[in-house]
């Protein structure tokens, strides 16, 4: 685990950049779309909470625009890039922040099983970031490649994306989703100059942790405002755009498939250890083997899709 120390001198890398956000109306998602407009961005965010999005949108003026977005509509998202496509010309990072959490534990022995569970968690957390990393990233492709590569993907997860949650299984679930995300699309995405990114916030003073947050309080344990998590995210748009070897003090180069965990407003980094370890907790023959394995699935010309080499095949090629 790596402290990664905010540096704001890389906060001008941003300024007329394109930010399209999910889920901005409100607490860290909110915070970021302040802390991106004050930064200089173009921001565009989508929502489904009109009242707290418009009062925010004509608090900070017209290069910050929003629209409703139901984030699992697929249909609602494609209307969101576009939107920002049309009126600022192109999108430079894109953050997939929309989130929620359902308190009731559909697992309880005393919940009545001849009931369809809502999964609406999965709907919005895993399914809407996954329709908001694939419409993203084909915006992102548009951008002509540069020193500061074409864009970032930041994921928004949850310290339930890498621990046990009880009573949270479908929200848990979720948010591994989440890691998997990232983890699934790394490695060819940045080829492509695509930067992706994960944040595992800890405990943050939203309206989610009405039920834990004066327990929290009285053990005296880390907590985490808004501000901090948005924090971390404009982190992960800046790592890569600095000049002159500025860089976020403890950010690893190139910063790219890293995962923030968000601690007492602090952010680490803790994906390049839980890799360094493999050999450790795997074994080590098992993780040569792996490793064998990983080359030749990152092999040009290798794919799971049967049709593509089957149709290689036929093309002689």
């Amino acid at each position: 685990m790596v402290h990664v120390q905010f540096n704001s001198e890389l906060l001008g890398s941003l300024k007329d950049k394109v930010v399209v956000l999910t889920g901005g109306a409100t607490g860290i998602g909110r915070s970021a779309v302040i802390q991106f407009a004050e930064a200089g961005c173009k921001v565009v965010f989508g929502d489904i909470s009109e009242e707290p999005a418009r009062e925010l949108e004509s608090q900070l003026g017209p290069n910050v625009r929003f629209l409703f977005c139901d984030t699992a509509s697929y249909s609602d998202q494609l209307q969101l890039f576009a939107a920002a496509d049309s009126i600022f010309g192109s999108i430079d990072v894109v953050v997939a922040n929309a989130g929620m959490a359902i308190h009731k534990d559909i697992f309880e022995a005393s919940s009545d099983i001849t009931i369809e569970p809502s999964m609406k968690e999965v709907a919005v957390n895993l399914t809407g970031a996954i329709f908001t990393a694939r419409i993203g990233m084909h915006y992102l492709r548009k951008n002509k490649s540069k020193s500061g590569g074409k864009g970032d993907l930041v994921l928004v997860s949850s310290i339930a994306g890498f621990k046990e949650s009880g009573g949270l299984a479908t929200y848990t679930a979720s948010k591994h989703g989440v890691l998997g995300l990232m983890r699934g699309l790394h490695t060819t995405a940045f080829p492509e100059g695509i930067r992706i990114n994960v944040i595992c916030p800890w405990m943050t003073k939203t309206r989610l942790v009405k039920g834990i947050e004066q327990g929290w309080h009285d053990l005296g344990l880390p907590e985490n405002e808004p501000e901090d998590v948005a924090r971390s995210i404009v982190l992960c748009a800046t790592a890569n755009r600095g000049t002159d070897e500025k860089i976020h003090p403890g950010a690893k180069m190139p910063f790219a498939g890293k995962i923030l965990w968000i601690s007492g407003g602090q952010a680490y980094e803790i994906e390049d250890a839980i890799q360094a370890l493999e050999p450790q907790w795997l074994g080590e023959e098992n993780s040569k083997t792996l490793a064998k394995g990983q080359h030749y699935l990152a092999t040009q010309g290798t794919s799971w899709d049967a049709d593509k080499l089957k149709a290689k095949k036929v093309n002689g090629r």
